[in-house]
Parts: C-alpha cells; structure tokens; sequence
C-alpha cells in the first residue's frame, strides 16, 4: 500500500543510492491502483490494467524489504521507531479520512457514522460497509500498521538464531494458504474472513520482502560479473507476473473465486513475482555500486544541482515515491469531487481532472502535513535515542 511506509533516511552514501528504485516503484504501485479505480470511465472490459489492483501487494513487498535490515540484524530501539512509524502514517491518513468526511457532508450523507472506526482504525474488522464507507483503498491501512508492530518482534527473533526466519516464512505461508482456502465471506466464521485482510494472510507478502533484500544482498556477493542469473531472474518475474495477470483477465474475479487452488492466491502470486523482481533489480544495482561507487547508481546525491545533479529518472523516482502516499489515500476522493465539480463532464476528460485534482490535493498535504510530520518524527527519535544512549553511558 501503502505506501504507506517509508524508510527512515539513509545513513550512508550506499543506502542512499539504492533508495529511488524503492521509491519510484512506490510511486508505480500508488498509480496503478489509481488507475485501477479510475479506468471504468474509459473501459469496461478485462486487461492487464485492471490487474493493478495488485499494486496493493506491491506496496506489502516493498515494506517488507525497507524494514529488512532490522528483521536481519540491524539494531532498532522500540521506542523511537513507533515515533517515527506514528508520525509518518497518522497525520496523512487523519488529514485524508477528513477530506472524505467533508465529501461525505457535501453528497448530503452521514459524514460521522463510522468515523471513530477509521480513527482507530478498526473498519476492516465489522462490515464491508464500514470498511467502505469513505474509501474502499483504506483496507490496506491496518495490515500495514500491524506489520509495522511486529517488526520489533522480528528484530527481536534475529537475535535468537537464523532458524527463526525460514519458520516465520513457512508458517506465514500455511496460514495464508488456509485462510485462502476457508475464509470466504459468507461461509467462513467471521473471525477468518477478518483476518484474511490482516496480518494472519498477508504476512507472507511482508516476509517475501525481507527475503527480497536478503537475496539481493546475497547474489551481489557472490555472483561473478555479468552472470546470466539476474536477468533471468527479472524475466522470470515478469513471466510470473504476466501469467497471473493472464488468468485474471480470462477468468475474472468470479471465475478465479470460483477455482480453490486459486481463491485468494493472485495477490501472493504477484507478491512473489515482485520480491523475485526486486531481488534481481538490488543485487544489480549493489553490484554496480560496489564496483563504481554509490554515483554508479545515481543516487548518492539527491536534490543535487548542476553537474552533480541526479538524472531525471532518478529524481521523478524520489518524486513518485514522495507523492505516493497521498497518491494512494486521496485519489478516489479526487474522482468523487471531480464528479461533483464538473457533472457534466466524462470519460478521459473526467479521468484526466481527477487525476489533477489527485496530484493537487497530494501536493498541499505533503507541504502541510506529511513531510512536517516526518521531520517532526525524526527529530523527536533522534532526541529519544540520544537520551536512551546517554543513559545507557550512565548505567554502564
């Protein structure tokens, strides 16, 4: 989804290099879910577009491989993390359940009935109604943030051996498949249908991405120059990709429900094709910054101007990955008050206006909200570190 997570900055020139790939295929998830949501006012029928509702599991992946260091080793202080984790997804996500609020008062409806649900962030455990009532892209919300809950606790299972890994991964894929298989509304206990869209099912698309930047720190060490594995592996995650995407289109959402070996496994499906992907793409990038420096990769220098400046695909990949966020959460508000804006208007023309509308509202947010909440959450860890190492002096 979200997006809607984001690494905290890097800390040193490698991490930084590496970091515009992760954004910019934030920014391709947010916008292929946009799209998802906005094509049905220039088609109607099934193609490889409308699959992008699997940007979603995109978003999961790549969650997974930004908090990767710390499931692996990296030391991490619970306290300042939950700062920075809180600051960086509440303020957005509290600022765009108020632009649908005020939609809501503006259709003339209920703009009240479930908003303590949202604010707590319990709609996607009652009703599909509820979960729906603002906007149908919050669901991923609450899987996300339970991901970022149990992150501690990985990082805390690093400490106790590498067998803890491999049983996480395997445990989360029996879980996902059992409740794929059982868990369908309407027939399954309430209990399973909910957990199918939290973190009992979708904790395997977490963990695919830890394994993703396992596997791409481990084939940059150790694969000889220019060795035939990495492309192969990208082809193989594009083939993967196509293949789901393909049975998507032939069959539908009805047809693929109604095949149990597939129920509820298209967003896994996908999940592995964009960790075996992002593997692939890391270990080549790494490489390439071993062998050259970080300014291989173009993006030791951010924000740089002049002769030193990043090239433009770089900075468009930091750009999506900045907007994606707001991209994700206020892009079916914007086509809701395109509508109301302009009625008379349809097809590519509405299309279009609403995805003004998107990128406008998502701009002046992250000015106003978003990146001051950041900042304010990283300053505030780095004084809660401080004093914790401060006091660990003392103690010691």
């Amino acid at each position: 989804m979200t997006n809607a997570s984001r690494p905290a900055r890097p800390t040193d020139a490698g991490e930084g290099a590496l970091l515009w790939p992760v954004e910019g295929l934030r920014g391709i998830a947010a916008f292929t879910v946009l799209w998802v949501h906005y094509r049905g006012l220039v088609t109607s029928g099934r193609d490889l577009g409308g699959f992008g509702f699997t940007g979603v599991d995109l978003f999961f992946v790549l969650s997974g491989f930004v908090f990767a260091p710390y499931v692996f080793g990296r030391p991490l202080m619970p306290g300042p993390y939950a700062v920075r984790r809180v600051l960086r997804i509440y303020p957005l996500y509290l600022a765009s359940l108020a632009v649908y609020v005020l939609l809501r008062l503006w259709q003339g409806g209920e703009p009240l009935r479930y908003v303590w649900q949202h604010v707590f962030m319990l709609h996607t455990t009652v009703s599909p109604e509820i979960a729906q009532y603002y906007n149908v892209a919050f669901w991923s919300l609450p899987p996300e943030l339970e991901f970022y809950v149990l992150v501690p606790l990985l990082a805390w299972l690093a400490q106790r051996g590498r067998w803890w890994f491999p049983a996480l991964l395997v445990a989360a894929l029996l879980a996902h498949l059992a409740l794929a298989r059982w868990g369908v509304p309407g027939q399954a206990p309430h209990w399973a249908v909910v957990a199918n869209v939290h973190w009992p099912a979708l904790w395997i698309e977490f963990l695919l991405g830890c394994l993703a930047w396992r596997g791409g720190q481990v084939l940059a060490g150790r694969l000889p120059p220019r060795h035939w594995l990495l492309p192969a592996m990208l082809a193989a995650a594009l083939l993967l990709w196509l293949a789901a995407a393909m049975l998507w289109v032939a069959w539908g959402d009805a047809g693929v429900d109604a095949r149990r070996w597939l129920r509820g496994n298209l967003g896994l499906w996908s999940a592995c094709a964009y960790a075996l992907g992002l593997a692939a793409l890391m270990a080549w990038l790494r490489r390439a910054q071993d062998a050259r420096g970080p300014a291989a990769v173009h993006g030791a220098v951010p924000g740089a101007t002049g002769a030193g400046a990043s090239p433009w695909w770089v900075r468009l990949s930091l750009l999506g990955g900045q907007l994606s966020y707001g991209v994700y959460l206020l892009h079916n508000a914007a086509l809701t008050a395109a509508g109301l804006l302009w009625p008379q208007t349809a097809g590519w023309t509405r299309l279009g206006l609403a995805v003004l509308l998107t990128l406008a509202a998502t701009w002046a947010l992250h000015h106003a909200v978003e990146a001051p909440a950041r900042d304010w959450g990283r300053r505030l860890s780095a004084r809660l570190v401080a004093r914790q190492r401060s006091r660990a002096r003392i103690e010691a």
